[in-house]
């Protein structure tokens, strides 16, 4: 297996989660980012939408998160 081996299309949204979240190990903890079976790290769906729906409405609390996750969840059921 690869070390530190990381999907280029998708590293600078890793990189800004791994800053967010505070490293890549716990990313991977998280599950925002994949490691695939060669070892090349990219990132889950998880974790595109915790970039999406999380980190882009600037939400700052858990309580603002399951807010933003009811309110996402309830526009999508009744469109």
């Amino acid at each position: 297996m690869n070390s530190n081996a990381y999907d280029f299309e998708t590293m600078k949204q890793m990189e800004a989660l791994a800053r967010e979240l505070g490293g890549f190990s716990e990313c991977k903890r998280l599950g925002f980012i994949f490691e695939d079976g060669r070892g090349i790290m990219s990132l889950s769906v998880a974790g595109l939408g915790y970039l999406l729906f999380v980190k882009a409405i600037e939400v700052k609390t858990t309580a603002e998160a399951f807010a933003a996750g009811y309110q996402c969840a309830h526009e999508e059921i009744t469109s």
